[in-house]
């Protein structure tokens, strides 16, 4: 049986994403979550580095902010998702296996700069059969669990070393020389190649979250979560 006093959903959405908060905090309340919502909404509540300066590091940083009130399993929800059922299986998920990830689809080395690499020690042949967790921002962590607790400790030191930090596009290349890069995506990069040297397992992609706006019917029944871009 899980304790949701020990569980909570995190989110960061400033005033260009406001919609998008409210739309999640209203799907958490239609759909009867049991532990608590938190959705900061600028970095000086954390806090952190600002997004401009370090893209992306408020999210290890807003993990660390509400483990330290407490709460053990904890669901980062980009401000673009929402919920479309009862997600009290997902946290069981969670507390069984220790952490949630989904398959983006991509693979570290066409979005991972020479610093990161160099940083985990790795290089691009060895990143290009690395593959991507993502999928809009869906990543759960048990901070009861020695393998979650790792890869947090790796994330987020990799975030106040900096190796977030890089350009989307490799156009002027500034990422990288290799043209296989094709950018950099900062805490899902360095988040990525964590688990995969973790050996940390997926699910398959648009398994729990899919694209889609609120009329669009689900791929599956295992959908749980939707994502939309934020007007």
């Amino acid at each position: 049986m899980i304790n949701f006093t020990e569980c909570a959903i995190i989110c960061f959405a400033n005033s260009s994403y406001s919609n998008g908060a409210q739309r999640l905090r209203q799907s958490v309340t239609e759909h009867n979550f049991k532990g608590e919502l938190f959705i900061f909404t600028d970095e000086t509540q954390v806090p952190c580095p600002s997004h401009s300066q370090n893209p992306y590091a408020f999210k290890t940083f807003i993990f660390e902010r509400v483990k330290n009130l407490g709460y053990k399993k904890i669901l980062w929800l980009d401000s673009s998702v929402y919920l479309i059922k009862n997600i009290d299986h997902i946290f069981e998920l969670i507390d069984k296996d220790g952490y949630l990830m989904q398959e983006a689809g991509h693979y570290v080395g066409t979005w991972a700069n020479d610093k990161c690499l160099n940083y985990f020690n790795i290089n691009r042949d060895e990143a290009l059969n690395m593959l991507m967790y993502g999928n809009a921002g869906l990543l759960g962590l048990n901070f009861k669990n020695e393998i979650a607790i790792e890869f947090f400790d790796k994330w987020h030191q990799a975030s106040k070393d900096e190796i977030f930090i890089g350009k989307w596009n490799n156009n002027d290349k500034t990422e990288s020389e290799d043209e296989r890069c094709k950018g950099h995506r900062h805490d899902m990069t360095c988040g990525s190649i964590i688990a995969n040297q973790l050996k940390m397992k997926y699910h398959s992609g648009q398994s729990i979250l899919m694209y889609g706006a609120p009329e669009d019917k689900p791929l599956n029944e295992t959908i749980v979560f939707k994502a939309q871009g934020i007007n």
